[in-house]
């Protein structure tokens, strides 16, 4: 039967917490990092982080989801996270993640919603290791959606102005191509958030080694029952496709 344990490892600026969801099954088992969105955190909208990472577990991989610095369970404030800081974390969280006895390193992806999205594209650019990368309505262009929150705090919660002069100078669309893995992009035609030409961005960015599916309806967190069983069996077919 799976296990599920809290977990921490220490990235750059401070202890990061979550949880880690083992399979059954003989070691050394492919393994799933999850990064998490904009003021999300490793629970994510109505659960969706929990779910996933179970149906991950279930279908035998690993999966890691945690708090980046400043949000959740982790250490820092809100206000002092940056792009680079997430992607600091990422990295961190992908080296802790390499280096459990029951892992295999040579078999991890990584999944990123809306701007962890951006975060794992930013990731898959420049680190090799990453063998495949699955986009949930992932943020294309950081610059735009630093235009959008230039305007001051975001419901109670500080933003600093480091965070916006790393989403102006970052192009995540643009780093994915160095993606030595495939990737899979998964776009909700319901989403009123990040919208069609993010997807069809890196679509275009990535070439050949971008598949592109849309998902009819849904929402930005895929909030129905329904919808997230599509998701989780796309994205775990997935999985299975490039990490056996």
């Amino acid at each position: 039967m799976p296990t599920t344990e809290q977990i921490s490892f220490e990235g750059p600026l401070g202890t990061l917490r979550g949880m880690l969801h083992r399979p059954d099954g003989v070691d050394p088992t492919p393994a799933v990092m999850l990064l998490h969105g904009f003021t999300g955190q490793h629970i994510e909208s109505d659960r969706l982080f929990v779910q996933v990472a179970r149906a991950l577990a279930d279908a035998g991989f690993a999966a890691l989801r945690f708090d980046f610095y400043g949000s959740g369970d982790s250490d820092g404030d809100f206000e002092e996270f940056t792009l680079d800081t997430e992607l600091a974390d990422a990295c961190a969280g992908f080296d802790w993640l390499s280096t459990q006895p029951e892992i295999d390193p040579n078999r991890i992806g990584v999944v990123g919603l809306s701007l962890g999205g951006a975060i794992a594209a930013l990731l898959a650019g420049q680190e090799p290791r990453v063998k495949t990368t699955v986009l949930w309505n992932a943020v294309a262009s950081t610059r735009e959606m630093s235009e959008k929150l230039s305007a001051g705090p975001y419901g109670g919660l500080v933003l600093g102005e480091a965070l916006l002069e790393s989403m102006r100078a970052a192009d995540p669309a643009a780093t994915i191509r160095q993606a030595t893995g495939p990737v899979l992009i998964i776009a909700a035609t319901g989403d009123t958030v990040v919208l069609p030409p993010a997807a069809e961005a890196y679509a275009a960015s990535l070439g050949g080694k971008g598949t592109l599916r849309w998902f009819e309806g849904g929402d930005h967190t895929f909030q129905h029952p329904d919808w997230r069983r599509t998701l989780f069996a796309w994205t775990i077919d997935w999985f299975r496709q490039q990490l056996g």
